[in-house]
């Protein structure tokens, strides 16, 4: 949670705003996590969770950091049996599902990247 939280805060627009909301449904833990941001390309959304990937170019970068956060936050949820996917969210958005067992469970092994929708909270 700190690392997804740290990026949203990051990367959140001047202004903006920061939505966290949490649901337990089905043995399931479900945790939306949002900010106002910048339209994201689908080359950016391609990338989210690979290891040092920065989305503004380095002669551009304003906000510091390695370019870890995502990636670690994603699998720490997947050692724990879970999952961290981009969720569909409105141009204005950024909505990432961090979704994790409700009681602890061996790991479901690797899950697929990309865009997942995240259950209505």
């Amino acid at each position: 949670m700190q690392n997804l939280l740290s990026n949203t805060i990051k990367y959140n627009l001047p202004q903006g705003w920061i939505r966290v909301q949490g649901q337990q449904r089905q043995g399931q833990v479900y945790i939306t996590v949002a900010n106002a941001a910048n339209p994201l390309s689908p080359e950016e959304q391609a990338q989210l969770f690979d290891r040092f990937y920065r989305g503004d170019p380095a002669r551009t970068r304003t906000t510091d950091g390695l370019g870890l956060g995502l990636s670690l936050a994603h699998e720490i949820a997947r050692a724990h049996g879970g999952d961290l996917t981009l969720a569909p969210s409105p141009t204005s958005e950024v909505q990432f599902c961090l979704t994790l067992p409700a009681h602890q469970n061996p790991p479901l092994g690797r899950l697929g990247k990309g865009l997942a929708p995240c259950p209505a909270i």
